[in-house]
Protein backbone atom coordinates (compact mmCIF):
# COMPACT_ATOMS: atom_id res chain seq x y z
CA UNK A 1 0.00 0.00 0.00
CA UNK A 2 2.91 2.54 1.00
CA UNK A 3 4.42 1.63 -2.80
CA UNK A 4 0.92 2.83 -4.09
CA UNK A 5 0.73 5.65 -1.87
CA UNK A 6 4.01 6.98 -3.76
CA UNK A 7 3.50 6.01 -7.10
CA UNK A 8 -0.20 7.60 -6.94
CA UNK A 9 2.18 10.79 -5.54
CA UNK A 10 4.44 10.89 -8.33
CA UNK A 11 1.80 10.66 -11.22
CA UNK A 12 -0.27 13.56 -9.34
CA UNK A 13 2.60 15.87 -9.48
CA UNK A 14 3.45 15.31 -13.11
CA UNK A 15 0.25 15.48 -14.16
CA UNK A 16 -0.71 19.05 -11.85
CA UNK A 17 2.21 20.14 -13.34
CA UNK A 18 1.17 19.77 -17.07
CA UNK A 19 -1.85 20.82 -16.87
CA UNK A 20 -0.70 24.41 -15.08
CA UNK A 21 0.95 25.12 -18.55
CA UNK A 22 -1.41 23.20 -20.87
CA UNK A 23 -1.76 26.20 -23.03
CA UNK A 24 2.23 26.56 -23.70
CA UNK A 25 2.93 22.71 -22.93
CA UNK A 26 4.22 20.63 -26.07
CA UNK A 27 4.27 16.58 -24.31
CA UNK A 28 4.38 13.72 -26.22
CA UNK A 29 7.39 11.35 -27.13
CA UNK A 30 9.68 13.46 -29.40
CA UNK A 31 12.99 11.34 -28.84
CA UNK A 32 14.61 8.61 -27.73
CA UNK A 33 18.33 8.07 -25.63
CA UNK A 34 20.61 6.25 -23.31
CA UNK A 35 23.87 7.19 -21.62
CA UNK A 36 26.78 5.82 -19.06
CA UNK A 37 28.41 6.93 -16.41
CA UNK A 38 29.97 6.97 -13.32
CA UNK A 39 28.19 6.25 -10.17
CA UNK A 40 29.64 6.63 -6.30
CA UNK A 41 26.76 5.44 -4.03
CA UNK A 42 26.98 6.82 -0.37
CA UNK A 43 28.56 3.68 1.27
CA UNK A 44 31.25 1.71 1.69
CA UNK A 45 30.65 -0.72 -1.24
CA UNK A 46 33.10 1.94 -3.29
CA UNK A 47 32.50 3.49 -6.97
CA UNK A 48 30.83 1.64 -10.07
CA UNK A 49 29.73 2.30 -14.00
CA UNK A 50 25.78 3.24 -14.56
CA UNK A 51 23.93 3.43 -17.36
CA UNK A 52 20.43 4.45 -18.49
CA UNK A 53 17.67 5.09 -20.93
CA UNK A 54 16.64 8.54 -21.71
CA UNK A 55 12.94 9.73 -23.15
CA UNK A 56 12.68 13.22 -24.29
CA UNK A 57 8.90 14.04 -23.64
CA UNK A 58 8.67 17.81 -24.81
CA UNK A 59 7.94 20.81 -23.07
CA UNK A 60 5.65 22.10 -20.33
CA UNK A 61 6.98 25.80 -21.11
CA UNK A 62 9.56 26.87 -23.74
CA UNK A 63 11.93 26.76 -20.85
CA UNK A 64 10.80 23.82 -18.97
CA UNK A 65 11.46 20.35 -20.58
CA UNK A 66 10.28 17.25 -19.60
CA UNK A 67 12.42 13.75 -19.70
CA UNK A 68 11.61 10.22 -18.64
CA UNK A 69 14.65 8.04 -17.38
CA UNK A 70 15.13 4.37 -16.30
CA UNK A 71 18.94 4.50 -14.68
CA UNK A 72 20.53 1.20 -13.61
CA UNK A 73 24.07 0.72 -11.65
CA UNK A 74 25.23 -2.76 -9.91
CA UNK A 75 27.85 -3.45 -7.67
CA UNK A 76 30.43 -6.82 -6.37
CA UNK A 77 32.11 -6.59 -3.91
CA UNK A 78 33.96 -8.98 -1.26
CA UNK A 79 34.52 -8.68 2.54
CA UNK A 80 36.37 -10.57 5.48
CA UNK A 81 36.05 -9.66 9.12
CA UNK A 82 36.67 -12.07 12.27
CA UNK A 83 37.05 -15.62 10.34
CA UNK A 84 33.98 -14.37 7.75
CA UNK A 85 34.07 -14.10 4.18
CA UNK A 86 31.29 -12.03 2.52
CA UNK A 87 30.46 -11.80 -0.80
CA UNK A 88 27.79 -9.18 -1.32
CA UNK A 89 26.37 -8.01 -4.64
CA UNK A 90 23.66 -4.95 -4.86
CA UNK A 91 21.76 -3.34 -8.08
CA UNK A 92 19.20 -0.18 -8.16
CA UNK A 93 17.59 0.64 -10.44
CA UNK A 94 15.57 3.76 -10.72
CA UNK A 95 12.45 4.77 -13.16
CA UNK A 96 11.14 8.55 -13.24
CA UNK A 97 10.69 11.49 -14.53
CA UNK A 98 12.37 14.92 -14.04
CA UNK A 99 11.97 18.79 -15.31
CA UNK A 100 14.98 20.39 -17.45
CA UNK A 101 15.23 23.73 -16.94
CA UNK A 102 17.48 25.65 -19.61
CA UNK A 103 18.98 28.51 -19.42
CA UNK A 104 18.83 31.01 -22.10
CA UNK A 105 22.65 31.21 -24.01
CA UNK A 106 21.70 33.02 -27.22
CA UNK A 107 24.09 31.79 -30.21
CA UNK A 108 25.91 29.05 -27.86
CA UNK A 109 26.15 25.57 -29.36
CA UNK A 110 25.72 24.70 -24.94
CA UNK A 111 22.28 24.56 -23.22
CA UNK A 112 23.02 24.54 -19.81
CA UNK A 113 20.21 23.59 -17.94
CA UNK A 114 19.33 22.40 -13.57
CA UNK A 115 16.56 20.74 -12.33
CA UNK A 116 15.01 17.65 -10.69
CA UNK A 117 12.15 14.75 -10.56
CA UNK A 118 10.84 11.40 -8.57
CA UNK A 119 11.91 8.08 -9.36
CA UNK A 120 10.29 4.68 -8.26
CA UNK A 121 13.62 3.29 -7.17
CA UNK A 122 13.80 -0.62 -6.53
CA UNK A 123 16.93 -1.65 -4.24
CA UNK A 124 18.35 -5.48 -4.00
CA UNK A 125 21.25 -6.47 -2.05
CA UNK A 126 22.21 -10.47 -1.76
CA UNK A 127 24.65 -11.63 0.94
CA UNK A 128 26.79 -14.75 0.95
CA UNK A 129 28.78 -15.75 3.96
CA UNK A 130 31.06 -18.21 4.52
CA UNK A 131 32.54 -18.61 8.19
CA UNK A 132 35.44 -20.92 9.99
CA UNK A 133 35.82 -21.45 13.29
CA UNK A 134 39.52 -20.60 14.53
CA UNK A 135 39.08 -23.59 16.60
CA UNK A 136 37.43 -26.25 15.26
CA UNK A 137 38.08 -25.53 11.57
CA UNK A 138 33.92 -26.28 10.88
CA UNK A 139 33.23 -23.83 7.35
CA UNK A 140 29.46 -22.76 7.55
CA UNK A 141 27.86 -21.36 4.48
CA UNK A 142 24.66 -18.67 5.05
CA UNK A 143 22.82 -16.56 2.36
CA UNK A 144 20.26 -13.83 2.69
CA UNK A 145 19.20 -10.83 0.26
CA UNK A 146 17.42 -7.69 0.96
CA UNK A 147 14.81 -5.72 -1.13
CA UNK A 148 13.44 -2.21 -0.93
CA UNK A 149 11.27 -0.04 -3.44
CA UNK A 150 10.79 3.64 -2.51
CA UNK A 151 10.31 7.12 -3.57
CA UNK A 152 13.13 8.69 -4.62
CA UNK A 153 13.74 12.16 -5.38
CA UNK A 154 17.06 13.79 -7.76
CA UNK A 155 18.31 17.06 -8.33
CA UNK A 156 20.52 17.25 -11.62
CA UNK A 157 22.44 19.99 -13.85
CA UNK A 158 24.04 19.63 -16.98
CA UNK A 159 23.91 20.97 -20.76
CA UNK A 160 23.15 19.56 -23.92
CA UNK A 161 24.87 20.26 -27.55
CA UNK A 162 23.85 19.63 -31.02
CA UNK A 163 25.75 16.44 -32.51
CA UNK A 164 24.20 16.54 -35.72
CA UNK A 165 20.90 17.39 -36.92
CA UNK A 166 18.53 15.53 -34.73
CA UNK A 167 21.21 14.09 -32.62
CA UNK A 168 21.47 15.61 -29.40
CA UNK A 169 24.53 15.08 -27.05
CA UNK A 170 24.44 15.86 -22.99
CA UNK A 171 26.83 15.32 -20.23
CA UNK A 172 25.34 15.71 -16.73
CA UNK A 173 25.64 14.83 -13.00
CA UNK A 174 23.02 13.46 -10.47
CA UNK A 175 22.41 13.41 -7.02
CA UNK A 176 19.69 10.77 -6.34
CA UNK A 177 18.09 9.90 -2.98
CA UNK A 178 16.58 6.99 -1.14
CA UNK A 179 17.54 3.57 -1.94
CA UNK A 180 21.21 3.92 -1.88
CA UNK A 181 21.90 7.83 -2.31
CA UNK A 182 24.31 8.53 -5.03
CA UNK A 183 26.35 10.92 -7.36
CA UNK A 184 26.25 10.12 -10.68
CA UNK A 185 28.32 11.34 -13.34
CA UNK A 186 26.77 10.36 -17.10
CA UNK A 187 27.14 11.44 -20.84
CA UNK A 188 24.53 10.33 -23.57
CA UNK A 189 23.13 10.78 -26.93
CA UNK A 190 19.36 11.65 -27.53
CA UNK A 191 17.53 10.86 -30.77
CA UNK A 192 15.08 13.24 -31.72
CA UNK A 193 12.04 11.66 -33.64
CA UNK A 194 10.74 13.11 -36.64
CA UNK A 195 13.63 15.16 -37.65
Amino acid sequence: MKNFIKLFTLITVVLFVANLSYGQANIGFKGIGGKVGFVDPESSIGSTFGLGVVANLGTITPAIHLDAFADYWGKSYDESMFGANAESKCTEIAIGAAAKYYFPMEGSKFKPYAGGGLALTIGKCTFDYQYTDPFTGQTSDQSSSSSDTELGFRILGGADMELSPGLIGFGEIVYHTNGWDYLGIFVGVVKILGE
